[in-house]
């Protein structure tokens, strides 16, 4: 984590040490309609009750958790108006649970209803809605505006019944480039921040969680989705943005136009390109890809879109910092969970990561195999975003008193789940907040006692040096490579989700960074790299790896990775491969693997060993094709695995081949590093946690 410079006022230091070191609690405290929509009385439309949340907020500020978060409005309840009655209940309700108490407040930016009226030009409109101000503004605050970013029978809230429906949106809520709503949004924070400075609450405010977009976790309207062909932002000034940037980009109207190949192209006649042009599942290399000068305008938009989205956070975190001298900071960077991840504006980590105006970046925890004897995950690449800010992860723990589901069935699962989320945070020196988003999820005497029991662990850890991460494995990703491709659903659950929950389970210890972070990597201490998805061109990550990683430590290329682009650096090079509508992979000795090729729907590869004099191939189609294959050349073992999908089963000879012994013979997800270990069984509750102490003397503790 990088500290804060000397020249920071105090408040700043001491905000972000209380949220370097401490867990927090949240709650459905300060939940209501977002964008603010109103009862038949008149009333701002909530979806808590305040004695119910402050009885599970005392009772975790009991064992200890002296750091709370929760919504906190924003006071802006239409174009120019505000009020603060919503925001003064939430603060008084936090500091009525003692002395000593830190608040974090996550504050909702989306505009009012009646902003979108009185600003129709500003508003992000799908494909298929209206390019023009009149027709955009008679859509607005109708059924045909998305004001939730996703498809559903209304605003999700348990015992809460919508009048609204929101499906089938033309329109959506505030463009992320618009320069109307920053200045707006922007000008609703400092108001907030006056307002609370002039409270006697102030002083409890460590920070400030800035949000917007979809769900308030600065997402693009309609980025959560499943794929669907309307999304987009064609919307009036967004359009004149893209053109704005795009002539910031290419230095002149000719050399855009040429690139773009649109040469009627104006700022006045400009689109972003279609949907059907940037997504849809197809077989296509060059179009899926987008290898072909068609696809350069597809790759620029995705850029820009994060660019903006990076650009608004900082805009805002900075608004907050300069009115307040307190950290700020907000969600961002799903790349790991979201297949439409640069549609959603989360790819641009380095220009987010390089602000000195966020301090911290959020998620939740990975909703992908998180359950009960599964390895849970993120869906961020945590560990680069710990080299330059705080992390923050967000325990969306479904226990057995949850009523969502999936959830815990039992006690002793609920015990399995919150010891694995602390043992997976506490490993990579990343803080959390244990949330409770239904109302009772903690609930219980049995519960409260082990966040108690886990709080003063976490106090007693954090307190010994900056631990050095023993991991055997390193897994390589890159963000910037879904500027690359067309999203896949079922490429990025095979690649991003699946491969690396497996992996996850061979009971050995691993570290996620990005690629862009090769640099600077001691990369001399691992016994695999894996490279997950570098699609990038001009990746010059396979130069890197040959000068810094140990000559006996094995590179595997996943997919096609580092190929698509230029030269194949594994020395393994792909060709296409059909597949039927049913096909098998077989691995060595390993039992085959049947798939249908309808869930696969992205570009499949075989492997070409005509040149086969050191090539070993490891794995085979049903019809003979090689899908995966070693070879040594310089000194390097070098792997590809053209599939984008290994099993549990499958990454163990791999391990075995590397030469890697797991930490123990059965299937275990293991975090750990010099402070403790945890091995939490695959597909039971079982689970061993210990404390290592000095002299090689371990403590067990679970």
């Amino acid at each position: 984590m990088k500290p804060m410079d000397d020249d920071i006022h105090s408040r700043q230091r001491t905000g972000w040490k209380v949220l370097a070191s401490n867990s927090a609690f949240f709650s459905k405290l300060g939940f209501t309609y977002d964008p603010p929509r109103f009862d038949a009385n008149g009333e701002l439309i909530r979806f808590y009750d305040t004695e119910r949340m402050l009885r599970y907020h005392r009772e975790m500020f009991a064992r200890g958790v002296k750091l709370h978060s929760s919504l906190l409005f924003s006071g802006w309840i239409g174009d120019g108006k505000f009020d603060y009655a919503e925001t003064d209940r939430v603060l008084s309700a936090i500091a009525s649970l003692g002395p000593g108490v830190r608040y974090l407040p996550r504050v909702k930016f989306n505009a009012p209803l009646d902003w979108g009226k009185n600003h129709p030009e500003e508003l992000c409109v799908y494909f298929d809605g209206p390019r023009d101000r009149e027709g955009i503004r008679n859509l607005a605050g109708g059924l045909r505006q998305d004001i939730l970013g996703y498809d559903g029978d209304g605003y999700y809230a348990i015992n809460y019944r919508d009048d609204r429906p929101n499906r089938n949106g033309l329109i959506a809520n505030q463009s992320f480039s618009s320069e109307v709503w920053r200045r707006d949004a922007v000008d609703a924070l400092i108001r907030l921040i006056r307002h609370v400075q002039a409270t006697p609450w102030h002083d409890m405010i460590i920070g400030w969680h800035i949000a917007y977009g979809n769900c308030g976790e600065t997402a693009l309207w309609g980025g959560f989705n499943q794929p669907v062909m309307r999304t987009g932002d064609f919307g009036i000034s967004h359009r004149k943005a893209f053109f704005d940037w795009g002539m910031k980009c290419y230095g002149s109207l000719k050399k855009m136009r040429e690139t773009w190949l649109l040469p009627e192209l104006t700022r006045e006649n400009i689109e972003p390109p279609p949907p059907s042009l940037r997504q849809g599942g197809t077989r296509n290399a060059e179009e899926f890809f987008r290898t072909s000068p068609a696809a350069q305008i597809c790759i620029d938009y995705d850029r820009f879109l994060c660019e903006k989205d990076a650009e608004s956070l900082e805009i805002l975190c900075r608004a907050a910092k300069t009115a307040d001298d307190r950290p700020a900071g907000g969600f961002y960077g799903y790349y790991l969970t979201l297949p439409r991840a640069a549609y959603a504006g989360h790819c641009a980590y380095d220009r987010v990561l390089n602000s000195p105006w966020i301090d911290f970046l959020c998620a939740p925890a990975g909703y992908y195999r998180r359950g009960v004897g599964e390895p849970g995950g993120e869906q961020v690449c945590a560990q680069s975003i710990t080299r330059r800010k705080l992390f923050l992860d967000e325990l969306d723990l479904r226990t057995h008193l949850a009523q969502e589901k999936p959830r815990a069935a039992n006690w002793p699962e609920t015990r399995y789940l919150l010891w694995r989320e602390f043992a997976r945070c506490l490993m990579y020196d990343n803080n959390f907040w244990w949330m409770d988003l239904g109302g009772g999820w903690f609930d219980s005497p049995e519960i409260a006692a082990e966040i108690g029991k886990l709080e003063k662990l976490a106090r007693r850890l954090r307190k010994r040096s900056v631990p050095h991460f023993p991991a055997q494995v390193l897994i390589l990703s890159s963000d910037e490579a879904f500027l690359y491709h067309r999203p896949s659903f079922d490429l990025h659950r095979d690649l991003m989700q699946e491969t690396p929950a497996e992996l996850q389970l061979c009971a050995v210890t691993i570290d996620h960074y990005r690629t862009s972070d090769l640099n600077s990597l001691p990369l001399d201490r691992y016994r695999l790299v894996i490279i997950l998805n570098s699609f990038e061109p001009d990746s010059d990550a396979a130069a890197i790896l040959a000068k810094g990683v140990a000559a006996e430590t094995p590179i595997l290329w996943m997919y096609a990775s580092g190929r698509v682009h230029g030269d194949d650096p594994s020395g393994l090079p792909l060709k296409a491969f059909t597949p039927p509508p049913e096909f098998g992979i077989k691995f060595g000795n390993l039992p085959e693997r049947r798939f249908l090729s309808e869930e696969h729907e992205y570009p499949m590869f075989g492997i070409d060993v005509s040149d086969s004099e050191d090539i070993t191939v490891l794995a085979r189609y049903s019809d003979g094709t090689p899908a995966a294959a070693e070879c040594r050349r310089n000194g390097r073992l070098t792997l590809r695995v053209a599939v984008p999908l290994l099993s549990k089963f499958e990454f163990r000879e791999i391990l075995r081949r590397a030469g890697i012994q797991p930490y123990r013979e059965g299937f275990a997800a293991c975090y750990g590093n010099d402070r403790f270990h945890g091995i939490f069984e695959d597909g039971g509750s079982s689970f061993e946690f210990y404390e290592k102490l000095p002299g090689n003397q371990s403590r067990h503790l679970a």
